[in-house]
């Protein structure tokens, strides 16, 4: 069996990255911590959704984006199905299906979102 040699060891510190307004939602924050770009085998984000905003309907056609709720109450409308998506919630979006979300309580919702291509 061939082994291949370690690959170096890269970890991210989320405290050190900055917050920065999301290219298609201007009012969404985010922190990109690990992307293809850097060598992660997945694109992980942690976004912020402000109290009364929301992520409008998108989708991602050749990634599954998978969303933890860090902290928040929101409702997340997954294809024409609509349900509450709170803290300690989590959920595998499928590649092409289109989702939003809003956030309907008195914080800001708080998610980690992890992509990865469609197998």
């Amino acid at each position: 069996m061939i082994q291949e040699p370690p690959r170096e060891v890269r970890t991210v510190d989320e405290a050190a990255q900055n917050w920065a307004a999301h290219p298609r939602f201007a009012t969404i924050l985010m922190k990109q911590l690990l992307s293809a770009e850097n060598g992660g085998p997945a694109a992980v984000s942690r976004v912020r959704v402000p109290v009364g905003e929301s992520i409008g309907r998108h989708l991602h056609a050749s990634q599954v984006e998978t969303v933890y709720v860090l902290s928040g109450r929101s409702r997340l409308t997954l294809g024409e199905n609509e349900v509450a998506f709170n803290s300690g919630h989590i959920v595998p979006i499928p590649a092409g299906t289109a989702h939003s979300l809003v956030n309907v309580g008195s914080e800001a919702v708080e998610l980690l979102c992890f992509f990865t291509n469609d197998r």
